[in-house]
């Protein structure tokens, strides 16, 4: 983990200050799956719980099971199972950790927040979301431009750089998908309050498919026709289906909510939050 937060250089921080960090896996009771931030003196901790982690990689491996014609075909041809698997496990918990990190790499954790009073009780939910979109430009970062491509290479066995990069991205893309999903599944709440801690998953998948867009068209140069070409529902649908149906039950309720005038309050709130969040923190 310490490569995957550092290797990319300065830009890992933004030129923030930090303590030292360190990661701590934990062991919950109740099967809490779940991953916080906190500092404690002059350190900074990243905690996961045990049950989250072998969630991820229950979640993977049973991603890869259920599609293997796409994961042969289209993902790494010449990969085993296990090794698809296991680079999906590294990038959700790439992941879930850079966002953590992200936290901290963007002071939210400070006492006096600079944008409390011109976001107001959003202010928690944009954070989440700025998380998010940090914790997604480091990851992509890490597994285009970083450690984390030789990680991908070896373990897809691709040497070629269109096919890997493809490989890479699409594997990225399941896998924040995976991850916002399982975070999804049993929540039965359809409509969402400003001041809850954070955003409705529909919203943070939003939020993220297109801070992955921005990424590929600003900085990796990449075509972004996935947007449009039926891939993103491919990807959640392989995602859902890791899911029974009644952990799903109030998904189409919350989604029609979102799309539909009574969430034009509540979403116009969270689009000027997380719009003054970034441009004033740039």
């Amino acid at each position: 983990m310490n490569h995957q937060l550092s290797d990319i250089g300065i830009t890992s921080t933004g030129g923030v200050a930090l303590p030292p960090l360190h990661f701590e896996l934990v062991s919950v009771h109740a099967g809490v799956a779940a991953a916080h931030i906190f500092e404690a003196e002059e350190f900074g901790f990243i905690v996961m719980t045990q049950p989250m982690f072998d969630e991820m990689l229950r979640l993977s491996r049973r991603l890869v099971e259920q599609n293997p014609a796409f994961m042969d075909l289209q993902i790494a041809p010449a990969a085993s199972s296990v090794e698809i698997a296991d680079l999906l496990l590294l990038m959700q918990f790439s992941f879930v950790t850079s966002h953590e990190y992200s936290h901290l790499v963007r002071r939210h954790l400070e006492d006096n927040q600079l944008h409390a009073a011109a976001i107001g009780e959003a202010l928690w939910q944009t954070q989440e979301l700025d998380a998010d979109g940090y914790g997604i430009y480091h990851q992509l970062a890490y597994f285009f431009h970083g450690g984390g491509r030789q990680l991908a290479s070896q373990w897809l066995r691709i040497s070629n750089k269109k096919a890997l990069e493809y490989s890479i991205l699409s594997c990225f893309l399941l896998s924040i998908m995976v991850q916002f999903c399982a975070r999804w599944a049993g929540k039965m709440q359809v409509e969402s309050d400003v001041g809850a801690e954070h955003p409705p998953l529909p919203v943070r998948i939003e939020y993220a498919i297109l801070f992955v867009e921005m990424w590929c068209r600003e900085v990796g140069e990449m075509s972004t026709s996935w947007m449009t070409d039926g891939t993103l529902k491919d990807y959640f649908a392989a995602a859902a289906r890791l899911f029974p149906a009644e952990m799903k039950a109030a998904w189409d309720g919350q989604m029609s909510w979102l799309k539909s005038l009574r969430s034009e309050q509540y979403r116009d709130r969270i689009r000027r939050g997380i719009d003054h969040l970034r441009t004033r923190s740039a």
